[in-house]
């Protein structure tokens, strides 16, 4: 756990210093996946559909706002949409301007799910979308989402009756028109998914919002059991046809993704938690307190010991500390061998003239017994 916390704090310290570069590399990758998918699964309109294209918009949207981003990804949308009849074209913009109206009513910020709500769906794990704005935005992120999902539906009825719905068809103006809103408006599937998705974005907000211990854990696993059930009811109720493999499966990425987000966003300690209560003039406040897990990076400090230069530079500290050390052997070699021979000398002197030395200098010796 030391170890993933550690790279936690690098991570955040990384996406720091190079947040602004991430994001629009993510942007990039995001416009490319969009438009790609759009010409991949409509392409009516031949002229747009090169790769070429996908990567030129997707450039000019990495550098550009996710409002300014949305607004190209609809224009896009939009021109193939023309090219299978001017009424499909009609009602989606219709729909795209009531859309936009709404988001900068309620949720300005979000505007970016009505690109990534589709894509999910291309990448069969569209319950990560509630979960993640859920657990990172508010309750009013409904909107968003749901006009994604709406989206969606749209562009793949559209697909799936291109032959009708075109200019060439056999339907008439009027029929077309007819069509288009009835197939949209009328798709069981679309507001079952809807309504699972808004009830476990709900359900998770408001329970991750609450106080207790392991709250967003809580709020996950619930809004996971929620999604299900709301979808199974569509299934065995009201008889969607939906595949109960990809919406197993779309559940548990859901899970994997909101546990990686608690652990990055609210991962705290509560064997430490306090309850602190203080009061002024016209409160009384009970407070509860859970500190945060956090670690340090350790500091690795690394002393060179030996560094050389070569050609022409100052001498290597390698030999020259060798040099030192063998002066300093000298000194103590020759030390011993002054001891060792005072020793000898000492040993090899007459007894006799330790006395007479001692005597000329005055010392005074008395017999011995």
């Amino acid at each position: 756990m030391t170890t993933l916390l550690v790279l936690r704090e690098q991570i955040k310290r990384f996406y720091a210093r190079y947040g602004k570069h991430l994001i629009r590399v993510l942007r990039f990758l995001t416009a490319f996946a969009a438009f790609a998918v759009v010409n991949e699964t409509m392409g009516y309109m031949t002229r747009l559909d090169s790769i070429w294209i996908s990567l030129g918009l997707a450039v000019i949207c990495a550098f550009l706002p996710n409002g300014a981003f949305v607004v190209i990804a609809a224009l896009f949308t939009l021109v193939h949409l023309y090219a299978v009849s001017l009424e499909v074209f009609f009602v989606a913009a219709a729909a795209y301007l009531l859309f936009f109206c709404l988001y900068y009513v309620f949720q300005p910020g979000d505007s970016i799910v009505l690109v990534l709500m589709p894509l999910m769906f291309v990448c069969r794990i569209p319950v990560v979308v509630p979960l993640v704005l859920a657990l990172t935005s508010s309750a009013l992120s409904a909107f968003s989402m749901s006009f994604g999902i709406v989206t969606f539906y749209m562009l793949r009825y559209v697909r799936d009756n291109a032959g009708v719905l075109s200019s060439t068809g056999s339907l008439s103006m009027p029929g077309r028109y007819t069509q288009m809103i009835n197939g949209v408006l009328g798709n069981t599937a679309m507001w079952v998914t809807i309504a699972a998705f808004c009830a476990t974005l709900l359900v998770v907000y408001f329970i991750r919002k609450r106080s207790f211990s392991h709250s967003w854990e809580t709020a996950i696993v619930a809004g996971l059991i929620v999604n299900l059930l709301g979808l199974f009811m569509g299934i065995f109720i009201a008889d969607v046809q939906l595949p109960i493999a990809e919406v197993v499966i779309s559940a548990v990425a859901a899970g994997i993704v909101g546990m990686v987000l608690e652990f990055f966003l609210f991962h705290l300690d509560y064997s430490r938690t306090e309850y602190v209560q203080f009061e002024d003039d016209d409160y009384y406040y009970y407070v509860k307190a859970v500190p945060k897990v956090a670690v340090t990076r350790p500091e690795v400090t690394v002393t060179k010991i030996n560094t050389k230069k070569r050609d022409g530079g100052e001498q290597e500290e390698q030999p020259v500390a060798r040099q030192e050390m063998g002066n300093t052997a000298e000194i103590l070699t020759a030390g011993k061998d002054l001891e060792e021979t005072k020793v000898l000398f000492e040993q090899q002197r007459p007894k006799g003239a330790d006395r007479q030395a001692q005597e000329a200098q005055g010392v005074d010796y008395g017999e011995t017994d």
